[in-house]
């Protein structure tokens, strides 16, 4: 049985409050101690709890665990009633909190018995800006396949009545952007936003071709923007339709597994590229640790 893991990513925010009360940390450090403890916040009115793993190495993984209740029977010896029974189900989250190219990625399971990723991570997230000590407030986006975007202008012409980008401020070094990315981070620092939004639009059409929405639409790619497109004929286009997801094999006991295995497992789940001959293993089934 395969786990599905929609593709996000972090964004974080330096806060600017002169009565912090927590010692600073790197952005790596704060989302480890911050994600490594328990705690319980509420989605669409409901309890939910982060529960945090020990076991992940150069990750960060905790489960979203929710209880749900639902009508069960008793034991034919007592009379098959009719009572309410419930049941905990959760869906993990790897995070990779590092400052490397690629790094502040998150993948979240999907689990219908627990709600949509999306949604769940926005009030985890929320719960987590909340809280206005914290050095740091996160920005997530969801990552999508640029490609979509570029066969979308494409069946159009290359011409597009608008593109709309909200950006979140840049934090980290790497990655693509290059002009929008300087021009993000001053706005940022100016004005002191977390998130900008830019519309790029004419009745006549605009060149979907052009550096800026190239730009745009690479740094979007990264998990730092959401994007939105029309074309001239009223077709639209948006990234959070367009969400890359990851598909890997379940393992039974994964805590259990040999730690490089469990290492190139959370890899997989975040989407990213690896080499299976270095692991030394075929099927991940077959994973266990030397007695």
């Amino acid at each position: 049985m395969a786990k599905t893991f929609e593709q996000f990513h972090f964004s974080l925010i330096e806060r600017d409050q002169p009565d912090l009360l927590e010692a600073k940390m790197s952005r790596e450090d704060w989302l480890r101690a911050k994600f490594g403890v328990r705690f319980d916040f509420q989605h669409q009115g409901k309890p939910f709890s982060w529960v945090p793993q020990n076991w992940a190495g150069d990750y960060v993984v905790g489960i979203i665990e929710r209880q749900k209740f639902h009508v069960v029977r008793t034991p034919p010896n007592d009379g098959a009633a009719e009572i309410e029974g419930s049941f905990w189900t959760g869906s993990m989250v790897v995070i990779d909190p590092r400052n490397i190219p690629g790094g502040q990625g998150v993948a979240v399971e999907a689990n219908s018995n627990v709600g949509q990723p999306s949604a769940i991570l926005s009030s985890l997230v929320g719960h987590m800006n909340a809280i206005l000590p914290h050095q740091y407030a996160i920005q997530f986006k969801a990552l999508f396949e640029g490609g979509s975007f570029w066969r979308f202008a494409e069946r159009h012409g290359g011409q597009l009545e608008y593109v709309r980008f909200k950006f979140t401020v840049p934090n980290m070094i790497f990655g693509a952007g290059g002009g929008v990315k300087q021009g993000l981070r001053r706005i940022g620092s100016d004005t002191n936003a977390q998130e900008i939004e830019v519309k790029i639009e004419s009745a006549e059409g605009i060149d979907a071709n052009s550096e800026a929405v190239k730009e745009g639409v690479a740094y979007g790619e990264e998990g730092n923007a959401s994007v939105t497109a029309k074309s001239l004929n009223g077709d639209r286009w948006s990234s959070t339709k367009q969400k890359m997801t990851a598909k890997v094999q379940s393992v039974l006991d994964l805590p259990k597994a040999k730690v490089e295995e469990v290492q190139e497992w959370l890899k997989q789940a975040l989407n990213r590229e690896q080499d299976s001959s270095d692991s030394g293993f075929d099927n991940p089934d077959d994973w266990h640790r030397d007695n």
